[in-house]
């Protein structure tokens, strides 16, 4: 996934809870390359240097999940602003599938104000790929 698939080529047709869950799943699919960038360059910081999700949230700790939440959080909020609020994001760990189930649910901002969006997304926690996502 590039940061350029993420943006360009979305269809007009599809509902905004359609293309921002789109927009999600590519996030959650690109990784990052987790350059240390300070807060004296914020554009930089929201470029596509920044844009994806370290890998290692495949790792499966339990004390982890504060950690991948607060940064998929944070993600969110960089690089997708159609969303207005964020309510709850949780992961799910299927250890027989080797998957984790991303659980996001909130707002998204549209022309007639906000509507209600819940957006669930199974990826792989071997490569990072999405399996029979919603």
């Amino acid at each position: 996934m590039s940061f350029a698939s993420a943006f360009l080529n979305m269809p007009d047709d599809q509902s905004i809870d359609v293309r921002v869950g789109r927009h999600v799943e590519t996030l959650l699919q690109s990784v990052a390359p987790e350059q240390v960038v300070g807060p004296e360059l914020p554009h930089v910081r929201v470029s596509n240097l920044c844009f994806g999700v370290p890998m290692d949230w495949a790792l499966g700790e339990g004390q982890r999940n504060t950690q991948v939440r607060r940064m998929l959080r944070d993600r969110l909020e960089k690089f997708e602003p159609r969303l207005a609020l964020m309510s709850e994001i949780s992961l799910q760990e299927d250890t027989t599938e080797n998957s984790v189930t991303f659980y996001i649910a909130g707002a998204v901002r549209t022309q007639d104000g906000t509507d209600k969006v819940e957006i669930v997304k199974t990826l792989s926690r071997m490569d990072q790929y999405a399996e029979g996502t919603n």
